[in-house]
C-alpha cells in the first residue's frame, strides 16, 4: 500500500512538472502585475543597475492601460499583447521632469518605445525592442 501511494504521488509530481515546463513564459498575461527594472542593457553590452528599482515601475492595468514611474516621472500609455511573446506600448508617454544625476530616466523611457518583445516567468519579466542589444530586466513587486 505505501509503495501504491509513493509510486502515484510520484507520478503526480511528474505530470505536474511536465505541465509547467509546457507553459512558454510568453503564455501569461501581463494584466495586473508590477514589475520594477533591475537592469537596463544597452548597446555595446553596458549595463545599468538602478540604484532604487522602486523608481523604475510598470503597471499593468486592466483595459490595457500603463502607469508607472521612470525616476522622478510619471508613465502613462497603453500596452498591447497579441501574439505569444509580442508586446508593445502605444502611447508611451513619460513625465519630462529633469531628474537628478546618474538617473536612468532618459534611457528607460527611450527604450521603452522600441520594446516589441517579452519573456515572463513567476518572477522575472525581460523586455527586448527593435534595437539589438537593449534588454530591460524587471522583478515583479
Amino acid at each position: 500500500m505505501f509503495r501504491y501511494r509513493s509510486l502515484q504521488l510520484a507520478l503526480i509530481l511528474l505530470c505536474a512538472s511536465q505541465v509547467a515546463q509546457g507553459q512558454d513564459a510568453a503564455s501569461f498575461s501581463l494584466e495586473g502585475t508590477n514589475w520594477q527594472l533591475t537592469r537596463l542593457t544597452v548597446p555595446g553590452g553596458f549595463e545599468f543597475v538602478p540604484d532604487d528599482p522602486g523608481k523604475y515601475v510598470l503597471n499593468f492595468r486592466s483595459e490595457n492601460r500603463l502607469t508607472g514611474n521612470s525616476d522622478c516621472n510619471r508613465i502613462l500609455g497603453s500596452w498591447h499583447q497579441e501574439e505569444e511573446g509580442a508586446v508593445y506600448f502605444e502611447p508611451f508617454a513619460a513625465g519630462r521632469s529633469l531628474c537628478p544625476p546618474g538617473s536612468l530616466h532618459n534611457n528607460f523611457a527611450l527604450y521603452m518605445r522600441s520594446v516589441v518583445a517579452y519573456e515572463r516567468s513567476d518572477e522575472m519579466l525581460v523586455l527586448t525592442t527593435t534595437i539589438d542589444g537593449v534588454v530591460l530586466e524587471f522583478e515583479q513587486r
